[in-house]
């Protein structure tokens, strides 16, 4: 075999074997990460009042990703990242869970085919009416409307970002906390899980970023949501307990082995509660399907 047909076999090996490292391979354990079901519901019940009466929200964008981008191994096929606002509607008051990110850091175009003012409008003048305001995650499709709202000193009362969420301000580029509206601001801090409201329990899950958390929604019809942020994007990474590929990870700054043992819980704790519906940052599908059930319905209460 001549020299040059053994050099490019040993690249065609090296290429393929970086390949399969950086877009196909996903750990298939991570650290132990355990849900309890029976302790959240219990936080859900633990603050006296009326539970969420409605579930409303609003899709304000989507990015363009390939499917490779989202799970590790799938194939390189575009599929949208629908970006979502969450309001939980009681009957004096609201909680709006993420707010999106303005149009200005919306970029670029080509990754990003669709964008609505109207929505976006509509989120920005639901936050001022908030009684409360929670942020699965730092990053900046979830924060970013919040950190560009005209008003952020007018709605700091009725914030309740996280110590790691707040003091992860790298996390959130480029959205930023402008200073001197933030420099008195005081986190919120729990261990575990914390009940928020009325059927409202924020759970700990660090990992896709430090400040991670899912927002459990107990519905005043006994309903149940699990809201998991960027925990994953796709109902597809609980259901095969397969993480984004290396290379997603390594530009976000994930934690894979804190991720995939949180999609390892949230794969258990679906089939152990089937009725609990488990709902992915930015999975479409199952909004529309949450949407058929009559649990969740488009366009926030103003």
């Amino acid at each position: 075999m001549s020299k040059w047909i053994k050099r490019l076999l040993v690249t065609v090996v090296i290429l393929a074997g970086a390949y399969y490292t950086l877009v196909v391979y996903s750990p298939s354990a991570g650290t132990q990460y355990s849900i309890d079901i029976a302790k959240v519901r219990a936080l859900a019940n633990s603050i006296p009042g009326d539970k969420p009466l409605e579930i409303r929200y609003e899709h304000i964008m989507d990015f363009r990703f390939a499917e490779a981008m989202v799970v590790a191994g799938d194939p390189w096929k575009w599929t949208p990242i629908s970006v979502y606002s969450w309001q939980l509607v009681y009957p004096d008051n609201t909680v709006i869970v993420d707010a999106a990110m303005n149009r200005e850091i919306a970029e670029p175009e080509a990754l990003v085919p669709m964008y609505s003012d109207s929505t976006y409008l509509r989120m920005q003048q639901a936050l001022e009416k908030a009684s409360q305001i929670v942020i699965t995650h730092e990053h900046m499709d979830h924060i970013g409307g919040l950190a560009a709202h005209p008003h952020l000193a007018a709605l700091l009362p009725a914030l309740k970002l996280t110590e790691e969420q707040f003091n992860n301000r790298k996390g959130m580029e480029p959205s930023v906390l402008p200073e001197d509206v933030v420099k008195d601001y005081k986190p919120i801090k729990y261990d575990g899980m914390m009940a928020l409201a009325p059927g409202v329990v924020l759970i700990k899950s660090p990992g896709h970023t430090p400040g991670s958390q899912m927002v459990y929604v107990q519905r005043a019809d006994g309903r149940e949501l699990l809201l998991l942020g960027d925990v994953s994007w796709h109902m597809r990474n609980i259901e095969l307990v397969r993480e984004r590929p290396l290379f997603m990870t390594l530009v976000i700054g994930e934690n894979r082995s804190q991720v995939v043992g949180e999609f390892q819980a949230l794969h258990d704790l679906q089939k152990a509660e089937p009725t609990l519906k488990l709902v992915p940052g930015h999975d479409g599908a199952v909004v529309r399907e949450l949407l058929s059930e009559g649990l969740v319905t488009p366009g926030f209460k103003l």
